[in-house]
């Protein structure tokens, strides 16, 4: 998605209730709300045409309207929440940096305001899916059907599925794998609890280590990001060395450049084959 601009919305003030203390649930309180919303602005600046951009008016009138909306207890909730909105409205939108000012919080001492900032942006997954028990399609059905009913997971595109011999050692039947694109609101964490989420209501267990499963959901690439710390290790440390992986992904996205290696899947994929 191409960005070369923001729309900018500074200080838009709406009165509503919010706020941890009862007496804010019921006394209207004023907030303002600024907002960086990226995009591409190239075809509005050179037509000069109104309906090629997105209406600021129309943000700020989502604005009012989520902050007039249910009540909530906490800036952070508030922040993120109408950034999601704000990005679930208007797919144009590559990133949302909302930030909401309460300026009247109920502190003491002298401040001018409180305010948190969140950050949305619009990003793409690729995710190795694969099943080696019961009803192998059934099973990768279901995980697509499950991510794209997520109201964050913006659309999900899956290759051709292939039979893979097991890998590892310790699983016995042949696999159906297949990879997945995913574009989303989720940040990295948030869709991996996502995927094991769904692994877990497609029955996999977890005893033993490359067994056989049910569902087997790994992340392979989320944007560029690189982290080698926690569960979730980006890109996954093992995928230039499965052909199970590689093949599927480099039909849907041969490429995509591999952060650390430098390389595209389809030449990752290349000398898997070959051996250089």
């Amino acid at each position: 998605m191409s960005v070369n601009g923001s729309i900018i919305i500074r200080g838009y003030e709406v009165t509503a209730c919010h706020g941890v203390n009862p007496e804010e649930k019921t006394e209207a309180q004023r907030f303002s709300v600024s907002a960086v919303l990226d995009l591409d602005v190239s075809a509005a600046a050179e037509s000069d045409d109104i309906d090629k951009t997105v209406s600021y008016a129309a943000v700020c009138k989502l604005i009012k309207a989520f902050l007039c909306g249910e009540s909530r207890n906490l800036l952070e909730c508030i922040s993120l929440s109408l950034a999601r909105e704000i990005m679930l409205a208007f797919p144009a939108f590559a990133r949302a940096e909302v930030t909401v000012d309460k300026p009247d919080a109920p502190m003491k001492g002298v401040f001018r305001s409180v305010a948190v900032r969140s950050v949305v942006k619009r990003s793409t997954a690729y995710i190795a899916a694969g099943s080696s028990l019961g009803d192998r399609n059934a099973y990768l059905d279901k995980a697509v059907g499950l991510l794209r009913a997520e109201r964050l997971v913006l659309s999900v595109e899956e290759s051709r599925r292939i039979p893979t011999e097991p890998y590892g050692g310790a699983a016995k039947g042949e696999f159906l794998n297949s990879a997945l694109k995913v574009v989303t609101l989720l940040t990295a964490d948030e869709l991996f609890a996502v995927m094991r989420r769904i692994e877990n209501e497609c029955g996999r267990e977890r005893s033993v280590h490359w067994g056989d499963r049910t569902l087997d959901l790994d992340m392979i690439f989320f944007d560029g990001e690189v982290r080698g710390e926690g569960d979730l290790i980006l890109p996954h440390p093992e995928m230039h060395k499965r052909a199970f992986v590689l093949e599927p992904l480099a039909e849907i996205a041969p490429y995509v450049v591999h952060p650390l290696f430098g390389k595209r899947v389809s030449e990752l994929l290349a000398e898997l084959y070959t051996g250089f």
